[in-house]
């Protein structure tokens, strides 16, 4: 069993959705890639080589990309994510088997 209670330099980044519904940034595979020039992402602080790993309080880590799309879309016009550099993701999750994330992961919509 895998347990992270203090996730090492994680960071929070909270953004505004733009008229066309976006919030300015690329992602692949939870990756953060790309950010749109004077998009609320980049004018809030994101930063790419980044993974994903909440959006709004939910658990995003090991989804595919059409799911997280999902939830970003459903999320209202402000939406908060959690960040960590993705050198510490990556050698974190490097020995955990990619189905044991998405069968063993909540990735439930937390109650506030």
């Amino acid at each position: 069993m895998v347990a992270v209670r203090d996730r090492p330099f994680e960071r929070t980044v909270t953004m505004h959705k733009d008229s066309m519904g976006t919030v300015g940034f690329q992602y692949r595979e939870g990756k953060i890639m790309a950010l749109v020039k004077d998009s609320s992402a980049a004018r809030n602080g994101l930063l790419t080589e980044h993974h994903l790993l909440e959006i709004n309080g939910q658990n995003v880590v090991g989804l595919k990309d059409k799911e997280t799309k999902a939830i970003i879309d459903e999320c209202g016009d402000v939406l908060t994510i959690t960040i960590m550099p993705s050198f510490i993701f990556e050698h974190m999750m490097k020995r955990v088997h990619s189905s044991v994330i998405q069968k063993l992961m909540d990735h439930s919509i937390p109650d506030f």
